[in-house]
């Protein structure tokens, strides 16, 4: 990659996908690991008021997927979980206080785990001249 060049989004395809404005040209391969960040106010020390550097806003993270000459396509890889849930059954017996009171006391006849749904999170309002750098 050229050393002058810093790698920007140069067109937001959707929540999920950009554009940067790198490409193989730069250095950029297939499975390349980007983090996108918007440059924040500038940090200041509060003991010496001496500048600490500019805060990066993290936008999100994302593989490069698609690489031509100048330019790549960069998609979203980070998963977001549901939480896992855990449904338990009892024996049903006679419906009373004491059944009820006897059931959450038990141990569940059967119990079912189900695993927390696995999805994509899409970049924070990622917008064309927001910065990406290798992660």
């Amino acid at each position: 990659m050229s050393q002058n060049k810093q790698p920007k989004v140069a067109k937001v395809v959707n929540i999920y996908m950009v554009v940067l404005n790198v490409g193989s040209d730069d250095g950029v391969d297939i499975g390349d690991d980007y983090i996108l960040y918007r440059v924040g106010e500038d940090i200041l020390d509060p003991d010496t008021g001496e500048s600490l550097g500019a805060y990066e806003q993290i936008i999100g993270r994302g593989t490069v997927t698609h690489v031509q000459d100048r330019i790549c396509t960069l998609e979203s890889s980070e998963i977001k979980e549901s939480g896992r849930k855990v449904v338990r059954k009892f024996s049903r017996g006679a419906h009373s206080a004491l059944w009820a009171l006897g059931n959450a006391l038990a141990t569940p006849s059967e119990e079912v785990i189900e695993e927390p749904e696995k999805t994509l999170r899409p970049f924070s309002d990622a917008d064309a001249g927001d910065f990406a750098k290798r992660g």
